[in-house]
């Protein structure tokens, strides 16, 4: 069975991936504060399965915690391959860095930058030995290497998890055992985050008339299509380890 442990699977990309990724061999795990309570009902009807663990990724041991539940209810030999995919973040706090507050920057990088390291570390751990083709892949985001007044921390973390991917890959190598790890940047996406971008005001978001336009102009992916696009291209399997990528420049067949 392959297996793929998703972060943040309630809404948005997350919901979208766990959904194309449910059906037959396959089992998607969620983690997170919340469930989708259509998604073991989607498994079911697809021939797969899904389950569900309760994790508050600002905890950052919890979310270790919860990596412990998670294999401890896998046998290696279940397995086909297993992925972790990386793709609970948070954008909040929006605006000039001197306005936000120390437990705000906290739970921020608690959730876009702490926890994705705490899970890969036990990710590798835990799957130390498995003969299957073993895969991280973190969610990024273009502010990972664009610079947004108002968005400092959102673009410190998602930078922070670019290197992430790319020193891990080297700490893994290239070789038949080596977890393999990739960074993508999923393009401006359809979300619940976006809705919250486009009602910010300007002074706190100078660039929210751009992410109007977006949204007016129709040129913003769906979650599905982002998601459709995610999945073909690690489906692929035409990265390289320590990739850091965006869909936008994907080529599919």
């Amino acid at each position: 069975m392959h297996i793929t442990i998703i972060t943040g699977v309630s809404r948005g990309i997350g919901e979208a991936l766990a959904k194309q990724l449910l059906g037959p061999d396959r089992k998607v795990i969620g983690i997170g504060r919340s469930d989708h309570p259509e998604l073991a009902d989607l498994a079911g009807q697809a021939g797969g399965a899904y389950m569900f663990y309760p994790c508050d990724l600002k905890q950052a041991d919890a979310a270790e915690a919860v990596m412990g539940q998670i294999f401890g209810a896998i046998a290696p030999d279940q397995a086909a391959s297993v992925t972790l995919l990386n793709n609970a973040g948070v954008l909040e706090p929006i605006g000039p860095i001197q306005e936000a507050s120390v437990s705000q920057l906290t739970d921020h990088v608690q959730v876009n930058l702490l926890a994705p390291m705490v899970l890969i570390a036990a990710f590798i751990r835990h799957t130390k030995g498995w003969s299957v083709p073993r895969t991280v892949v973190n969610i990024s985001s273009g502010a990972a290497k664009k610079p947004y007044a108002g968005w400092s921390a959102y673009c410190a973390t998602k930078a922070g998890l670019d290197m992430l991917t790319r020193s891990i890959a080297a700490e893994q190598g290239e070789g038949e055992q080596a977890v393999k790890l990739i960074s993508i940047a999923p393009g401006v996406v359809d979300t619940g985050m976006q809705e919250m971008i486009r009602s910010t005001p300007k002074e706190k978001f100078p660039d929210v008339d751009r992410f109007i336009d977006l949204k007016q102009t129709a040129s913003l992916y769906t979650p599905d299509e982002a998601a459709d696009r995610i999945v073909r291209f690690l489906a692929g399997g035409r990265f390289r380890q320590g990739d850091v990528l965006d869909t936008r420049e994907f080529e599919l067949e």
